[in-house]
């Protein structure tokens, strides 16, 4: 059921009559401990929880600005994401010098050629049409660097933004070897609440330089991918390695968003890695080294960890302004100030009134956080899966129970309940429901990237049993021991990977989530499927 339809129902029914009566009072609406706020310092000069200094505190414990991969890239990328008034409260943060506009920083791609090309004249004896078509040429010749192995000869247009740009991209790669910490600070705008509108503050917050990590990641791989191209295997490892090492530092920002994007650069690399793999020219030695690598990466960050930490922060620090300032607070996910969701007027008496406990509404939150940092943390993924799915259906019940007019008049003559303990669950619902991000699709993502990567190792394995015997085993068991440690089990199925031998290699894939057998076959195939594999042809 739709949160209007249930808002529609409950005021129609029960909250018609109700007084809405604005909190004045200079008291805390909420009380400060762990189990409504969470955290008990610090505090903001109101009193209440300051949650993005607590995340800040958390996020940059044991970094410094020699071991902050974030300090290297923005040394390399420049402030240009960043507006005046935050870049200085921003480089501070990081302690480090303010960044200046203009300097000698990598440009990007399209920023390179955008300012090669200009703006159209008509008065350039060229056409509408062919301009158009010079830049789709450019934005061509980068989808296909990006994915493909690539040549001065075929894509001079890449080959001289590279050379242009040669200096920056090995100075990625050094700050990627010379830094194993990752932190880039959560900062308001000072000018945030302007016209007085209020907006809530951690899930308001700007993540620059996230996208420019993916941004390097794709300029990592053009890179490696040119290296391919001349056969220079050692250069097009360096890049892969870098790249898989870079996501998962990206991955250790405390918001889903950044974990996301870290997952993203782990796919990069991973396509880059099976390139490497189907080299003709890739040596024995350079397969066991690329494997060493591999197995030797950093952990990638738990999604489930983001769930629990900083996505709760999000809705304890979200209700906190909802009691404080109405139903405005919640126009960022549900409207804007210049056009409000029209839900968020109609409950305006609901989140005012003085039937809400909210130190209930906090402690009803918690719960289901709790619930689903609990779900999020079983190891095997079909038993995950199912809890989620029970879960969510389990929550969603709640809901739409919680606002039929019948249930609600039924329990509030016979539950036993007090009316103020009745809309307290009811508004900690609606607050769920806005809110609770997408766990099941996150942990997906996480654990795909994973598996992907486990995909690869075995693909290794499985070039270095060609190398010492002239083909391809009958069974992924010939190798283990001697070509790979141990064997990965399938994170979709419990089970081994598939694999099976083809007239010219073989045909190695997991499942994907739909956790079912579609032979191989990804969302790329003419008939789709979500499996992650690898087929290889001699």
């Amino acid at each position: 059921m739709r949160l209007a339809n249930r808002f529609s129902l409950v005021l129609a029914c029960v909250f018609a009559n109700c007084i809405s009566l604005t909190v004045q009072s200079d008291d805390l609406l909420v009380t400060i401990g762990k189990e409504t706020t969470r955290i008990t310092s610090p505090l903001k000069p109101d009193g209440y929880p300051d949650y993005i200094a607590a995340l800040n505190q958390q996020l940059r414990k044991d970094v410094t600005p020699k071991n902050n991969l974030a300090v290297g890239i923005w040394k390399i990328t420049g402030p240009i994401e960043l507006s005046d008034e935050i870049r200085p409260l921003f480089f501070n943060a990081l302690g480090m010098d303010d960044q200046p506009v203009d300097g000698d920083y990598l440009v990007d791609f399209y920023n390179y050629y955008s300012e090669y090309l200009g703006q159209y004249d008509a008065d350039a004896g060229i056409s509408l049409d062919e301009f158009e078509q010079k830049q789709m040429q450019y934005v061509d010749a980068y989808d296909h660097a990006v994915n493909k192995i690539w040549s001065k000869e075929t894509h001079p247009e890449v080959f001289d933004w590279r050379e242009a740009n040669l200096n920056h991209i090995q100075d990625i790669l050094k700050a990627i070897e010379s830094r194993d910490h990752y932190f880039n600070p959560y900062v308001l705008s000072p000018n945030k609440q302007a016209d007085g509108e209020f907006v809530p503050e951690l899930i308001s917050i700007l993540l620059p330089g996230v996208q420019r990590s993916r941004e390097l990641a794709r300029t990592l791989a053009i890179d490696a991918h040119y290296h391919l191209g001349l056969g220079d295997i050692d250069g097009a490892m360096a890049n892969s390695i870098a790249i898989h090492k870079m996501g998962r530092l990206t991955a250790k920002g405390g918001t889903l968003v950044e974990g996301l994007v870290g997952i993203a650069i782990s796919g990069i690399a991973s396509s880059v890695d099976r390139k490497i793999i189907a080299s003709s020219k890739i040596s024995t030695e350079q397969l066991k080294e690329h494997l060493a690598r591999l197995q030797s990466l950093p952990t990638m960050p738990s999604m489930v960890d983001k769930i629990n930490i900083t996505e709760r922060y999000m809705y304890l620090d979200t209700t906190i302004a909802v009691a404080k300032y109405g139903p405005s607070a919640l126009n960022i996910t549900t409207g804007s100030a210049a056009k409000p969701n029209p839900i968020v007027k109609q409950v305006a008496n609901l989140l005012s009134s003085s039937f809400i406990d909210w130190d209930k509404v906090m402690k009803n939150g918690n719960y289901w956080y709790d619930e689903f940092y609990r779900v999020g943390m079983i190891k095997d993924i079909p038993t995950r899966n199912r809890a989620y799915e029970e879960l969510e259906q389990r929550l969603e019940s709640v809901v739409e129970d919680s606002w039929e007019p019948a249930t609600l008049v039924k329990k509030v003559l016979l539950s036993g309940k007090s009316l103020p303990e009745l809309t307290s669950d009811q508004m900690s619902y609606v607050m769920v429901s806005l809110l609770l991000p997408a766990l099941g699709a996150a942990l997906s993502a996480e654990e795909r990237a994973l598996m992907t990567n486990e995909v690869s190792q075995v693909a290794i394995s499985l070039e270095l049993f060609h190398h010492a015997n002239s083909r391809y085993p009958s069974n992924l068991a010939a190798l283990k021991g001697t070509y790979i440690k141990g064997l990965p089990i399938d994170r979709f199925s419990g089970k081994g990977l598939q694999y099976s031998q083809t007239d010219k290699g073989y045909l190695l894939y997991s499942f994907g989530r739909d956790q079912k057998d579609n032979q191989g076959n990804t969302f790329t195939d003419s008939v789709p499927g979500d499996d992650i594999s690898i087929r290889r042809e001699r």
